[in-house]
């Protein structure tokens, strides 16, 4: 089980930098970029945006196209995947942390919905407490590719898509599997009412055609963003004016997934794990008073507690990190 301490430490150091940002006094008048390389490529960049027909506006800009790309980088105490921790061994002693990288784009077509990919990969810094004489700290690495439609008369957007995981360290057909998925995600606004989503709830389906033939993991989740600036007192406060809060909770239910991956012949369904979270969401683009035409750029510290329900196969799990994302 991952040691406790250090994901709140963690969550502290964002928060202290966070604030360090924006309590920075503020500059002074802004010097004259006229004739300099970074005002041509904002001139050009408006005059670009202005002349796209149909561009969704953002603050008023026009955006280019209907692509989304996003890069987003998160330092985690630990890595820890449907329940099983994959980046902890035992004597481990003081924590090694775990890097994770995701490269995501999407297409929105409008009419047939979005299809999309990404890239995610990870490093664990202990790899070779993992996988004796391993100089390699590369530990997996993910593609997908989905579609997703939005159905407007229930408020409820589907997705579909393939999930391939390929794990370096590990030779012949142990090196990878895939899965298909599938995922409901619906807009409870309408339901209560209310401007944004109460609950953000989801239902997501993954069954493995390759090494856990049959294998079988459902979600069910939910979450709640609260921003600090919809409260009167912080939404002129330095930090809290800029920051999100957002608890949720996963459900995950196991059909005879963990026993094949761990090989235990059982065939059991059932409950596996509840996991608990809480995010703290840092709006650098908004602090920093950039312009929304240069994307959003956020900070996120999270601390995670994943209830080992089929403790017969999984631990009770404690852990946190930070995120830093981009996405335009």
């Amino acid at each position: 089980m991952a040691r406790q301490g250090t994901g709140a430490v963690v969550l502290v150091c964002v928060l202290g930098l966070a604030s360090t940002v924006s309590l920075a006094p503020a500059a002074g008048p802004e010097p004259d970029e006229s004739g300099t390389w970074l005002s041509a490529v904002r001139v050009a960049a408006e005059q670009v945006g202005a002349a796209v027909p149909g561009a969704a506006e953002v603050g008023g800009w026009q955006k280019l196209c209907p692509v989304t790309v996003s890069v987003d980088y998160t330092l985690a105490t630990d890595y820890i995947w449907r329940g099983v921790n994959n980046s902890e061994y035992r004597g481990e002693g003081r924590e090694k942390l775990n890097h994770q990288l995701g490269i995501g784009f999407s297409y929105d077509t409008g009419t047939f919905g979005t299809f999309g990919g990404l890239i995610w990969l990870e490093w664990y810094a202990g790899q070779e407490g993992l996988t004796a004489n391993s100089n390699d700290h590369l530990q997996e690495v993910d593609y997908v590719a989905y579609w997703s439609y939005k159905i407007e008369p229930i408020a409820t957007t589907f997705e579909a898509g393939w999930i391939g995981y390929q794990y370096p360290q590990l030779s012949g057909g142990e090196g990878c599997t895939n899965e298909w998925y599938t995922a409901l995600r619906f807009d409870d606004a309408r339901l209560f009412g209310t401007k944004s989503n109460v609950l953000n709830p989801y239902v997501a389906f993954y069954m493995d055609v390759d090494d856990y033939k049959r294998g079988c993991w459902m979600e069910l989740g939910v979450s709640h963003d609260v921003p600090l600036a919809a409260f009167e007192c912080c939404r002129d406060a330095a930090v809290l004016k800029d920051l999100t809060i957002t608890p949720s909770f996963v459900l995950g239910y196991d059909h005879r997934y963990l026993d094949k991956l761990f090989r235990t012949g059982a065939g059991s369904s059932k409950v596996a794990a509840l996991q608990y979270g809480l995010d703290v969401t840092y709006d650098l683009a908004g602090a920093l008073g950039l312009s929304q035409r240069w994307g959003q750029l956020t900070m996120t510290g999270f601390l995670r507690f994943s209830d080992a329900v089929r403790d017969d196969l999984i631990d009770d799990e404690f852990w946190g990190g930070v995120t830093f994302a981009w996405k335009w």
